[in-house]
């Protein structure tokens, strides 16, 4: 049965919706990695802080002998040799880090993906799920799972999408074409009545009138 031509077009996203979602998978994706190596990334934000705060007093204290250089070198010397010495509680800290916020950022996009975007979810809920699982074990938390795996969903939605717009736009031509056509056949059959109408009472006439269409009493009358 075609459909009607008032029916709406099925939605289709487009990569500039998705990109705001991307970008907070990206960004979750980069906590996850800087957790996942806490090892190096902690010594070196406690050196870049310790660098920040220490680098100014410094100066005072010295009169501007020493300033920025020397902090830093004295900042990255200690948090090298903290970093070393507390590794082993640095790291499972980072790996037990990297799992929350992975976590955490799966349920973050999920969130926004059920608000936002429901219909991903009709090709994708298996995919999301496992990828979820996946995600959480700690060899993988190197990887942007979690951009990957989006970036995948809005892909197939994407494709499958446009695959139904075009099927609709088909379909509504057709429906068009065929209503054009029951139109003018229509038309055709009217006329075709019509003309055996006409046809119909001309020979009925001829043949009361005679030669010239006029009916026999007519003509006694004239």
């Amino acid at each position: 049965m075609p459909q009607k031509r008032n029916s709406a077009p099925p939605k289709v996203m487009m990569w500039g919706r998705a990109t705001p979602v991307l970008a907070v998978s990206a960004i979750f994706d980069a906590l996850r990695l800087m957790f996942e190596m806490f090892w190096f990334f902690g010594p070196a934000l406690a050196a870049l802080y310790c660098t920040i705060t220490t680098s100014g007093t410094l100066e005072a204290w010295t009169f501007g002998l020493l300033g920025t250089k020397t902090a830093a070198l004295v900042c990255t010397a200690g948090a090298g040799l903290v970093g070393a010495v507390a590794i082993e509680m640095i790291a499972p800290f980072g790996v037990i880090m990297a799992m929350a916020v992975g976590f955490a950022g799966w349920l973050t996009v999920g969130i926004i993906l059920l608000v936002t975007n429901g219909r991903i979810f009709k090709e994708n809920a298996l995919w999301f799920a496992g990828s979820l699982l996946v995600s959480e074990i700690p060899i993988v938390g190197s990887v942007p799972v979690i951009t990957l795996v989006v970036w995948k969903m809005y892909r197939t939605q994407i494709r499958v999408e446009k695959a139904a717009l075009q099927t609709f736009e088909k379909e509504q031509a057709a429906s068009q074409l065929q209503q054009q056509n029951r139109r003018m056949a229509r038309l055709l059959q009217d006329r075709a009545e019509t003309e055996a109408a006409d046809d119909e009472w001309y020979e009925q006439a001829h043949a009361e009138g005679g030669e010239y269409g006029i009916p026999e009493k007519a003509r006694e009358a004239a």
